[in-house]
């Protein structure tokens, strides 16, 4: 028989790939910059003082706008073959001529002068980017200002925002040490330096006092106005302000900015409403705050608590970082005087602020704060223009047994002070507080006698007063709740008549009105709700079985706002968590403490439901609580003045965090 014809080399392959060599560029760089040295195939010739170096105009023009513009276009260079440069030095020619043929360069303090102003002048971004991270690196309290000036000079963006950054970190310290350099500080430093709410190594009359030093120094007047403007007035003691107003201190003092703040001070029950850059906390970081509880030794807790991990990162109020530490006693409201600096002038005393806070014993990550003035468990809170409130709650009576109380009290961070405000109309406990727009919402719970609400109230800070609003079609404890897409959402809960429920319901405050969504997949109570990016996610909770005895629940199911949808979550809960608190940051739901129906006891975990990559959601265990603790309350808040606690524990899993 004939034998066949044989394949050709296109029948035999099955399609087109792209083929990559990963050595190819560097090759080919690192062979013309050989031929660079070698004088072979340069096609131009460029002269820095007395020295002369052959070059390639395309490599040129590749790494240069400037050395493109003037091979490409119609200039007298274009055609020359030999370019005299004027502004560059020799030795930063050779140096941005080593960079445009290696992408390397070796950077030290005796040619970051010529190589900047060639870079500049040559227009070599990523040289000039090298040099700004150089520049970074080396920075130090010895040269912050000569390093200012050179990203003036040369329009480093990076490096100006590095020595900001700096100062703002270490403005305590420098002030100490180094007091007429920063008095030296040009006008625009000294402003961005004002305007970064992470100054907290400072407080604000210390503010105040470098301010009034600096614009008396060389009679820089011309800056008050401006300047002031960056000082938060709403941030300081009353009794200063009143000083100020009386013209004691400075004859510089803006009357307007006093009268603003002193307005601010005496509006008590409004300021979480009249927050504005002049009155806006200065923090570093965001932090978990826990009030109350229940443990199992002591029937209430007043203690008010934020997560503050010592030892490496962990923050705290002392080092180089924080300026000097501050730390508070245990009596007042937690303040004491601070350390005086030598910033002080016309006898101004140096204001209060507010400390680390002692260690919980036997809880290194936890500091205290202010307790509330009463202790509460089952109780809510909410977060409103950087103040915390915290409403309702079972109280331990003096002459008797616990029961539901209506008292609310507010928390201001700046100060470490509670303040009481007007109680709710009812008692409550297992309810749910949600912060609306301007309004406080309280919606269902038990009262005092034990009986569930279908009630609903509104606070208004403006009036510091509390008025019913739409009620539930139903009286409902145990609930869980919050607020999303500007509506307050309340999901599952136990009815009078012992129903439990799988129902979502949500209130609109423009309507005043609650209007149903899809059921969850499960009925629960005594869980928690939170919502990110336009999702619901219920966590923990029980339920009923089919003997009616109640069963944990680890399923995490998500209701997503667009389509009215639930879907159940791939992962779970590690373990069950009821009368837990809950709060969110950065995308990460975080279910603090809670009770165990497996073994009857309050729960120490956190356990952290990262959601903050999409499609990649995972479940694991944060730093304990100091103690067991069941009928808290959570939530984020600015830290304490000269803290920054690191949250890296709370963010990542623990098997996780040594790789980063």
């Amino acid at each position: 028989m004939p034998s066949e014809p044989p394949l050709s080399s296109q029948d035999m392959l099955t399609g087109q790939r792209l083929c990559q060599s990963k050595s190819h560029q560097d090759s080919v760089l690192s062979a013309m910059n050989q031929q660079r040295k070698d004088g072979l195939l340069c096609d131009v010739t460029l002269v820095a003082g007395e020295q002369k170096f052959h070059a390639h105009k395309a490599v040129l023009a590749a790494c240069s706008d400037y050395f493109r513009a003037m091979f490409s276009l119609c200039m007298m260079e274009s055609e020359a073959d030999e370019v005299t440069l004027q502004g560059v030095t020799c030795v930063g020619l050779k140096h941005a001529l080593d960079f445009a043929y290696t992408g390397q360069i070796v950077l030290e303090p005796g040619v970051i002068h010529d190589v900047l102003s060639a870079g500049s002048h040559l227009q070599l971004l990523e040289l000039l980017s090298l040099c700004s991270h150089y520049l970074i690196q080396e920075l130090s309290s010895l040269n912050y200002l000569d390093l200012y000036r050179l990203a003036d000079l040369f329009h480093l963006p990076a490096l100006e925002e590095a020595v900001v950054d700096f100062l703002v970190e270490h403005m305590a310290e420098l002030l100490h040490s180094h007091q007429e350099e920063v008095l030296l500080l040009p006008f625009r430093l000294l402003r961005e330096v004002l305007k970064s709410d992470r100054l907290t190594t400072l407080s604000e009359e210390e503010i105040w006092q470098l301010v009034m030093r600096w614009l008396e120094r060389e009679c820089r007047y011309q800056y008050a106005e401006e300047l002031l403007q960056h000082v938060r007035y709403g941030l300081m003691e009353a009794s200063t302000l009143q000083q100020l107003s009386r013209g004691r201190l400075h004859p510089l003092q803006d009357g307007h900015l006093l009268e603003e703040a002193l307005e601010y001070q005496r509006a008590t029950f409004t300021q979480p409403l009249c927050q504005t850059p002049r009155t806006r906390p200065r923090f570093r970081s965001l932090t978990l705050y826990v009030a109350g509880g229940r443990k199992r030794e002591v029937s209430r807790m007043r203690e008010l608590r934020y997560f503050n991990p010592c030892g490496p990162g962990g923050g705290g109020g002392g080092g180089v970082s924080g300026g000097s530490p501050r730390e508070t006693g245990h009596g007042g409201q937690h303040q004491q005087q601070q350390q005086q600096q030598p910033t002080q002038m016309q006898g101004v005393g140096v204001g209060v602020g507010v400390g680390v806070g002692p260690r919980v014993p036997g809880g290194s990550d936890w500091s205290e704060l202010a307790p509330m003035p009463a202790g509460r468990s089952h109780h809510c809170v909410a977060v409103m223009g950087h103040f915390l409130f915290v409403a309702g709650g079972e109280v331990e009576q003096t002459n008797g047994p616990t029961c539901a109380v209506r008292s609310a009290c507010r928390y201001d961070p700046r100060a470490d002070r509670w303040t009481d405000i007007a109680p709710m109309k009812a008692c409550r406990e297992h309810f749910v507080l949600g912060a609306l727009g301007q309004f406080l919402f309280a919606v269902g719970g038990r009262n005092e006698l034990r009986q569930v609400l279908p009630s609903v109230e509104r606070y208004c800070p403006k009036r510091n007063k509390w008025t019913f609003v739409q009620p539930f079609d139903r009286a409902l404890s145990c609930h869980a709740g919050c607020v999303a897409d500007g509506l307050l959402w309340v999901s599952g809960g136990v009815t009078n008549t012992a129903q439990y429920q799988n129902r979502l319901m949500v209130y609109d405050p423009v309507q005043d009105g609650w209007s149903a969504r899809s059921p969850m997949l499960q009925r629960r109570v005594y869980h928690v709700m939170a919502a990110v990016r336009r999702q619901l996610y219920v966590l923990g909770g029980n339920d009923l079985d089919y003997n009616n005895d109640r069963i944990l629940v680890r399923h995490i199911d998500c209701y997503h706002i667009d389509v009215d949808q639930w879907t159940r979550c791939s992962f779970s809960l590690l373990t069950g968590q009821n009368e837990a608190g809950v709060a969110v940051h950065e995308d990460r739901i975080y279910v603090v403490g809670g009770y165990s129906i497996w073994t009857n006891e309050p729960l120490a975990c956190i356990q952290v439901l990262d959601v903050s990559t999409e499609g990649k959601g995972e479940v694991f265990y944060g730093p304990s609580l100091p103690f067991a603790s069941n009928g808290i309350a959570t939530c984020f808040l600015p830290a304490p003045h000269f803290t920054c606690p690191n949250l890296q524990s709370l963010q990542v899993p623990q098997h996780r965090i040594g790789t980063l």
